[in-house]
């Protein structure tokens, strides 16, 4: 890799998620659900998918989003109080507690499922069908590797060392 293309991907992952992140909250802001973060959105998101498949319980949603189900269940409290969730028991498991979308819910859900789609395809424009493959490619890798970094807690051996 050249100086030249470390500094572009340092400017993505930096600049460009940033970027991501602001303008998928102005259009939640524009189409009236200006009350949620991108973050909470993105557990309406965990909660819908895991939901059809029935497994949408504190434990597998944290475990979707790579968080403690003690940070997930300040989210949901967050998000039950606002409307968005709601509690409900597992039948046959006293312990445990499955969250479902309320039709808030599931309209802030499809909103945000919406602007992902715009963004997709207004990124894909600007490529050509080779460009397409080699990125989706390229993203699965790194997505692997971030998967892999989050699971056995690595990286640490490319962190500078401390004086």
């Amino acid at each position: 890799m050249t100086s030249r293309q470390e500094a572009i991907l340092n400017d993505f992952f930096v600049h460009v998620f940033n970027k991501i992140l602001a303008w998928e909250e102005q259009a939640l802001a524009r189409v009236g659900a200006q009350d949620l973060s991108v973050k909470e959105l993105h557990v309406l998101e965990a909660v819908h998918r895991l939901s059809l498949q029935e497994r949408s319980t504190m434990t597998c949603v944290a475990e979707e989003l790579s968080i403690h189900v003690s940070s997930l269940t300040a989210a949901v409290n967050t998000l039950v109080r606002k409307g968005y969730l709601r509690r409900e028991a597992v039948p046959g498991d006293r312990r445990a507690i499955r969250i479902l979308l309320t039709e808030q819910g599931e309209q802030a859900d499809r909103l945000h499922t919406q602007f992902h789609a715009r963004m997709i395809r207004s990124a894909g424009a600007q490529l050509s069908d080779q460009e397409w493959e080699v990125l989706t490619q390229s993203l699965s890798r790194l997505n692997a590797f971030f998967a892999e970094v989050i699971q056995t807690g690595g990286g640490e051996e490319d962190t500078p060392a401390r004086t």
